[in-house]
């Protein structure tokens, strides 16, 4: 993962720095060391609360906190669709009514038309 993470998308040239550090990587690995203890060889322990290439202010309970946060934003999102749909067949289904109370309308007035030639409502 952190080969892949440091290779560019675009096939650029790395720094010196970068491509030597992925060579002691892929040499302790070749060594047969697992990819975290090759991991920790060249770059020393991880510190307590921190995530590592996060920076200094970033904690996993701060990450956590975020999955949370866009997972609560998604479901909101979705809500928020859901209501919208159902607003929209809602104001159909009224145009639809005021539509057939209209047509009623207008056949009463037909109706009393017919029956009372002299009577205009």
């Amino acid at each position: 993962m952190f080969i892949t993470t440091q290779i560019s998308q675009k096939r650029k040239e790395v720094d010196e720095e970068t491509q030597t550090t992925i060579e002691d990587f892929q040499h302790c690995q070749a060594a047969g060391e697992i990819e975290e203890e090759a991991f920790e060889a060249l770059f020393g322990k991880e510190q307590p609360s921190r995530v590592r290439w996060y920076g200094r202010s970033v904690t996993k309970s701060d990450l956590k906190k975020y999955a949370e946060i866009n997972e609560i934003k998604n479901q909101h999102k979705e809500e928020v669709t859901s209501l919208k749909d159902k607003l929209g067949h809602i104001e159909a289904k009224q145009q639809k009514q005021e539509e057939e109370i209209h047509g009623l309308q207008n056949m009463v007035k037909l109706i009393f038309q017919r029956s009372e030639p002299g009577m205009r409502p």
